[in-house]
Formats: C-alpha cells, structure tokens, sequence
C-alpha cells in the first residue's frame, strides 16, 4: 500500500495556442504583477489602462485584466481553488552551508508561523535545502498539504518526501591543503618573513576555498531555478541562510584597512605576488556565475526574496570584536533576480509578514503575441502610467511554443495532476464510485481504462514500465487519500491482449463526505509517454439517500486486469454475480446494454425511477446498505449521457446521478 502526499505544482502562467488565417500561430501570455508603493504596501485598485507591457521592445495591448486580492475573501471566493490564477508559489530554502545551527533553528521556528498563520490555504509550498557538500535537494514538491510542508520544515536535512523532482548534489568541495612552517636561530627574521608569506598564501588558499563554496552555492542555486522551470508561473523562493562573505566576489569596498596598505607597499615594491587581485578587485569568474545564475532565474520565472536569519547585526560582539557583519551577499543574490532582503531584525516571522504583504495583491495580464520562431525567449517589461514611486514585479518574459525549450520546460507530474493538464500520449478513462465505509470514511473503488494501442506505441523496447497514480482532491485542494501502482509488461506477452482492448485497472480509496476529483496520471517511464483524466465524485453523508452513477457491466474478455491497492470487499455485485464496470461506455444504435444503479439508505418499494434515456428495468434486490437495481438500455447515436433520477413515493425529494457516453 502507498499514500503519496499532494504534490503539485502551479501559479500564474498559462499558454494557449490558437490558428489564425492559417499561416499565424497566436499565444496568449498571462503575466502575473505585484505592485506595491514607497513603504512595500500593495496597491489596489489600479485599472487595465495604467498597465503597459512590453515584448521585447515592443508593446502590446494588455487584453486580459484581473485583480485578485488574497486579503478579500470575495476575490478570493470568486476564484476556484484549483484555478491557478488564484494560487501563489512558494519555495522555503534552507542554506545549510552559510547558516549555523542556531540560525536553522530560528529559522524553522518562523517557516512553521508562516505556514500556519499567513499562507492562503489554496498558495502553493515546497521545501528545498541547498549544501556546497552534499548539493540541493528539492524535499518536497509543490503541494496544498500542510502535514507534509510541517514535517519537511522539522527536519529538512534528513525529511525524505516522495517528490518527483527530487535531485542529488553533485561531488562535494574539496578543502584546501594544510599548510605548515617552523623557523629558529639566525635566519630567524628570515623565517618570520616567510612565515608572513606562507601565512599570506594559507589566507589565499583559505580565501580560494570560501570562494569556491561560493561559486559552487551560485550554481547549485542555478541548477535549482533550472529544475523550477519546469513548473509553470511565477515562483518565489525564500532563501533562508546568514549569506556569504560578499567581498569574495566583489571585492573589497574602498577604505583604509590594514590590509589595503600592506598591499599598496607591496605594490609600491613591486612585490605583486603579495597582492590578491580577487579579494582587492572582486572575481571575474565569481560575477560571471552570478550572472548566469541570474540569467536562469529570471528565465524561468523564478524570484529569491533573502531572509537574513542571523537576526539582529552589529559590527562587533564579544566573541569575535571589532568588525564588520555584512549580509551584502543576500543582497548580490536577491538583487540579481529581482527580490529582496529583508534583514536586521531578531523577529523573524515579521520578515516572514513583511515579504507577504508585498504579495497580496496580483493583477492578472494577458496579451496575445504572434509565435514565430518556436522555443525563443521574449522579454518581458511592465511599466506603469501615472503611479509615481511605485515598484512593480512581474515574470521576466516567455517561451514561444514549440522548439527544444520545451522539452526543457516539460511538465512535472506533480503539475498535470494538480492542475488537471490534458495529456495526449495515452487515452484514458475513469470511474470511482462511493460505498459505505468504516469510521466515516467511504470504499471508492477506481476503475481506469487504458487504451491498449497507445500502451504499445508508446513502449520502447521489449519491457515497459507503467507508473499509476490516483489522487483524491477536496474542494479545498488537499489530498485526502492516494494510491500509487507500479507495472512491469513483457510487451510480447501481453501484445495481443492490448491490442484487443487495453488495461483495466482496479484500485480503492478511502474518503470521508465531501466532493472530490479523482485525478489519475499515467506514465510510462521509459518513454516518458503520459495519460490523465480526472472524475468528479460526491462521498454522501453517512444516512443520506445517495444514487450511484450507472454502472454498465462489462468483462474481462480483452482485458488486461491489474489490481492495485484494495482495502475492503469487492463491492460490485448483483444477486451474487460478481460484474466489472466500464469506465467508458459507447452505445451503439441498436445494441442492448445493461447497467446497474446502487441506492443506499433507501428501500426498492419506496422509490420511483426515472432515466434518460428510457431504460427497462429487469431485476432489483435488497442490499445491506439499500437496494440495486439492474436496466437495460437500447443503444442510440444522439444519446451524450445516461441520467437516472430516484424519487421517494409521495414526495418531491429526487437524488440524480450521470454518466457521459463515449462516442460511438
């Protein structure tokens, strides 16, 4: 048995593709802005004309306009919960290189504050950690699920969640060689003077290995915003770390150090070698990782706000004296992608209400733009009319449709199941059911049609590999139950069986009341081919009259039946004869097909039917938990669903229930 936490992934980016005259391929771009005044507080009630965007220098009408407000419980009820318009992403990432154990602690104390007390319940959070010696690791997904997010901020270095996009770090920093001298006797002063250079050099060796921690966080956060973009949208990660030594890259900043005139005697004596040009002019290799560090993040829509979570800095402390503290290597990382620092402060969930008040308003934008040349990269600016002093943050531009970009860009699992992204590669099809349970949870079994020809081209070589998963979502986004199904086929075996028809698979979960997508993904692994459909479904209360939808009976005759994890009896059954539901049903003109309709809490003889279209019934029994009834139904061509309608005798009280038929 396997339950998987929600996974998932989506925000605010939505590209659709339409033909226009035949020869002009149009997309339509959502951009997603914040804008917020002087002092970081949002602005609200900006108008569609205020907003100018810019495509690569040139402008384009803003077509599409939407305020969504997550401090209004109107704008936010006016979206549903599992639109992404209405979702924010955000990645808490922990710095385990540059952060001590101390700092970690005050920052997991805020990280659980925030979760629990300032994220809208349907934003988007994941939990990574970055380390020079072990690499970055992507803990969790995206995902609605609290639990999961609570547990990982417990413990990020070791918490092992069941993320698809998980990723291991590259090999580890190797530390500089130790360095060693002993000098006596007259050549004393001669020793001395070698000391101070071998000391001058351990310093550079010392320096050299700082840097290269640095540079190799750079491009571990580099690789990170490259795995990001795979997930559509805006997404801001929340670097949690004490940061760096800034002067490393940069340089050191103009003053009268000790430092700075020992090397300008040096210089004045020509002794050159004395002089370290990366710590006194800053690392040109160092600017150029930075800078493709921030060429990756603004490409793939990804913004890193710091939170300094040392806290409180001064410039001397008893333990170390005089000196300075800097966090200006928050600021080289925030500011190259856009965020902010926020920093010098002891309270940490203010931070933490600080970054999101500057997030709580979005205005929605959307254009259309022409797609000529697939997988090219438009930038993108968004300027504002008549608001002065206002700073605004938006997605740093767009991929055209098309090309080996998208590739890159290639849907995580995690996203096509949250957001319901149609999949093309395997035809599916789907039916749940709910049936009385224990402890106030329902047995819904799952039934998945897997189109058998698509299985085979799809295949590569004389194994595949099937991956299964079903999630059951609440109105809220959350997942209440899943299942996961791996499948080996010997593709030789099993060719003419699915050929013939496909693979049934039967699955149960366990649902309390309430309404529920079913959402299954299929992929095959070795070829990275995919399907997805997705069911509505309704766990009634526990003493409510509830209909089944019509279940037609069909047979293993074809079938290639797995059965993946099943918690109480087989329930689909009529006098004792056990049937196998279709999923997708076709009627045919002319042809009889029987279905089977299951009522719970209501008896056969105070009940009246009515289906559309007309069906004869042929047999209804008594049930532990109400009655089944079994129909007939004669095929025809215009028929689009099956309805049946139960109604009480003597009473209006009627409970309906559907199923969409497949054309024939």
């Amino acid at each position: 048995m396997s339950r998987l936490a929600a996974a998932a992934v989506l925000l605010f980016a939505v590209t659709a593709a339409a033909q226009v005259r035949e020869t002009i391929n149009v997309s339509v771009v959502e951009v997603p802005v914040t804008v917020v005044d002087r002092d970081g507080a949002p602005l609200r009630g900006l108008t569609k004309e205020q907003f100018e965007i810019v495509d690569d220098g040139q402008k384009r009408v803003v077509e599409g306009f939407e305020q969504i407000d997550f401090a209004s419980r109107e704008s936010i009820s006016a979206i549903s919960p599992l639109n992404p318009a209405g979702r924010r992403s955000f990645l808490l990432l922990f710095d385990l290189s540059f952060s001590s154990p101390i700092a970690i602690k005050r920052a997991q104390n805020a990280a659980r504050d925030f979760v629990k007390r300032m994220v809208h319940r349907h934003d988007l959070l994941a939990i990574a950690t970055v380390d020079v010696d072990l690499g970055f690791r992507l803990v969790t997904s995206f995902t609605t699920d609290r639990a999961l997010i609570s547990a990982a901020i417990d413990d990020p270095k070791k918490f092992r969640g069941m993320d698809p996009l998980q990723i291991a770090g590259n090999l580890p920093v190797a530390p500089p060689p130790a360095v060693a001298f002993a000098g006596t006797g007259e050549r004393a002063s001669a020793a001395v003077e070698a000391a101070a250079d071998v000391m001058r050099n351990a310093g550079r060796q010392e320096d050299l290995y700082s840097r290269r921690k640095i540079d190799r966080q750079i491009g571990l956060l580099t690789s990170l915003a490259k795995v990001l973009r795979s997930v559509s949208g805006l997404k801001h990660v929340i670097f949690l770390s004490e940061g760096f030594n800034p002067k490393l890259i940069q340089g050191r900043e103009a003053g009268a150090s000790p430092e700075q005139f020992q090397e300008s005697f040096a210089i004045e004596h020509g002794e050159i070698w004395k002089v370290d040009s990366d710590e006194r002019y800053g690392s040109s290799t160092s600017l150029s990782i930075l800078d493709a560090m921030a060429q990756m993040f603004r490409r793939s829509d990804v913004v890193l706000h710091a939170v300094d979570i040392r806290g409180l800095r001064v410039d001397n402390d008893v333990r170390s004296g005089a000196g300075r503290k800097s966090n200006e290597g928050l600021f080289l990382l925030a500011n190259a992608t856009g965020g902010e620092v926020f920093r010098n402060s002891n309270d940490l969930s203010g931070e933490f209400r600080r970054l999101m008040a500057r997030q709580q308003v979005v205005y929605l934008l959307s254009f259309r733009a022409p797609t000529s040349e697939p997988g090219r990269f438009h930038r993108l600016r968004v300027r504002l009319v008549g608001v002065p002093g206002a700073r605004v943050t938006h997605r740093a531009g767009y991929w055209e449709a098309g090309g080996e970009s998208e590739v890159e860009r290639s849907l995580s699992n995690a996203e096509i199941v949250l957001n319901d992204i149609p999949q093309s590669g395997v035809r599916m099809a789907s039916l749940a059911t709910a049936f009385p349970g224990r402890e106030g949870a329902a047995h819904v079994p799952v039934i998945l049609e897997i189109d058998g020809s698509d299985l085979l081209r799809a295949a590569s070589g004389g194994v595949s590999t099937l991956e299964l998963f079903v999630y059951a979502f609440d109105e809220e986004g959350l997942v209440r139950d899943a299942t996961f199904q791996r499948v080996r086929l010997e593709i030789e075996k099993v060719r003419e069986t699915l050929l013939r028809r496909g693979l049934k698979y039967y699955g149960t979960l366990a649902l309390p009341p309430g309404r529920y997508a079913i959402r299954s993904l299929l992929r095959v692994l070795e070829s990275d081919v995919k399907g997805y459909v997705r069911t509505d479904l309704t766990v009634p209360e526990e003493g409510e009259v509830a209909v089944s939808r019509p279940l037609f009976l069909d047979s293993a005759d074809g079938w290639l039946m797995v059965k993946g994890r099943s918690e109480g009896a087989y329930p689909f059954f009529i006098d004792a004869e056990p049937f196998i539901p279709s999923a997708a049903v076709t009627l045919r003109s002319g042809e009889p097909r029987r279905f089977a309709v299951f009522v719970t809490n209501a008896e056969a003889d105070e009940t009246e039917w009515e289906t559309t279209p007309a069906a004869r019934l042929l047999r209804q029994v008594r049930s532990e938990s109400g009655s089944k009834f079994l129909f007939e139904i004669e095929g025809s061509a215009a028929a689009k669903t099956v309805e049946v309608t139960l109604r009480r005798k003597g009473s209006s009280d009627e409970r309906r229930s559907s199923l969409p038929l497949s054309p024939p």
